[in-house]
């Protein structure tokens, strides 16, 4: 772990995101995720520089089947277990050409991408072992592949820099990226029709090491362990359901990624159709 020193490139990030579910049936949804979504307002703490990470993330597009549950093909009131398929559809990213533009002439600069900007196809899985009324177990996972390369001179402003001083680099493939989740989870529902929720995820996050042009580059794979603490309210009795989440994600261990603390704060509405 290397602590950023005043001026060194500590970030702050003030993300919105967005998701839409549709359920078709009991058993089966269609959804839109959004999240993280597009960084309102970011902040680089670089030492004469005005820099930021501002964008648009990803899109995700994909369908959910739950196979066991109380009202799934498979019914059983001990537990829970859905798949879901999908796509992250990548949205356009900062031109680098511009952006390079802007840092030479002392401008406000988007260093980096939000994200990668490129085609990803995955899938998931949950699994929910409901141990009484008020707990159960979640485990979750999620594997996406990017099957095409990007540019490499488009993922920030240092590989653009590169490529002009004649770095032979044209593609890169991330490869994919791995999410496994353990959740131990708490509800108690109230006289007055709120639920209120607890839970601690556990989650591990990594990805192996990129290539450049088809060549494997040493040491570029990531890692992170990280903790998830939330607490939730739902109101079953207002005119529109409505649920209220705040969590606060903070990292244990990892390898070359960020050490980044995260603050979240979702509402969710139900409409029925």
């Amino acid at each position: 772990l290397h602590e950023y020193a005043d001026g060194d490139g500590a970030i702050k990030v003030y993300n919105l995101g967005f998701a839409l579910e549709y359920g078709v049936t009991d058993w089966n949804s269609a959804a839109v995720q959004w999240a993280p979504g597009v960084n309102l307002r970011s902040e680089v703490d670089s030492a004469g520089d005005d820099i930021n990470v501002n964008g648009l993330s990803d899109i995700f597009v994909g369908a959910k089947i739950q196979i066991v549950g109380e009202k799934a093909p498979v019914q059983s009131s001990a537990m829970r277990f859905a798949v879901a398929t999908g796509a992250k559809i990548p949205l356009p990213g900062a031109d680098m050409e511009e952006q390079f533009t802007n840092y030479i002439a002392g401008d406000a600069t988007t260093f980096q991408q939000a994200d990668k900007h490129v085609l990803g196809i995955g899938a998931r899985g949950y699994f929910d072992y409901i141990i009484n009324k008020l707990f159960y177990m979640n485990l979750y996972t999620e594997f996406t592949y990017y099957p095409i390369e990007a540019d490499y001179a488009e993922a920030n402003v240092l590989n653009y820099y590169a490529v002009l001083l004649g770095a032979p680099y044209e593609k890169i493939n991330y490869g994919y990226q791995l999410v496994v989740e353990a959740e131990p989870h708490f509800d108690y529902m109230l006289d007055n029709g709120i639920r209120v929720s607890a839970g601690l995820p556990i989650t591990y996050v990594m990805t192996p090491n990129y290539e450049l042009d088809e060549v494997e580059q040493d040491d570029t794979g990531t890692s992170v362990l990280k903790l998830a603490p939330s607490v939730s309210a739902f109101l079953t009795k207002t005119p529109l359901p409505l649920e209220f989440k705040l969590g606060y994600s903070f990292p244990v261990m990892g390898v070359n990624v960020p050490a980044t603390n995260a603050l979240t704060f979702q509402a969710k509405a139900y409409f029925k159709f």
